[in-house]
């Protein structure tokens, strides 16, 4: 993600950037977010699938499920990372930052 903003290829100018786990008070279990980077009142959210399929809309659903637990943040982002591509839906949207393997390999 370091990459991506240097490149201007990032929805969110962000200064910070970490993993997130704890507890969803609503549901009641352990909750996991890959990344969340973030500056002030905006966040991009990240989640990162390294198997055999290409990344579907299911993923996409579970990741902004879990950044509602974040209302801090009047402005959400979006970004997946696979190694194996993604779906025609994923693929059609333009309001999603999608990496692939060769992009997260480039030196």
């Amino acid at each position: 993600m370091w990459r991506a903003l240097k490149a201007q290829r990032s929805p969110v100018s962000f200064q910070k950037i970490g993993r997130w786990w704890g507890t969803n008070p609503k549901e009641r279990r352990e909750e996991e977010i890959d990344f969340i980077a973030f500056s002030k009142e905006t966040a991009l959210f990240g989640e990162c699938k390294w198997r055999g399929e290409r990344v579907g809309e299911d993923v996409l659903a579970d990741l902004m499920r879990k950044s509602e637990l974040f209302p801090q943040f009047r402005r959400k982002e979006y970004a997946l990372f696979s190694k194996n591509g993604f779906s025609q839906a994923l693929r059609g949207r333009e309001d999603l930052l999608l990496i692939g393997a060769e992009e997260m390999f480039e030196v």
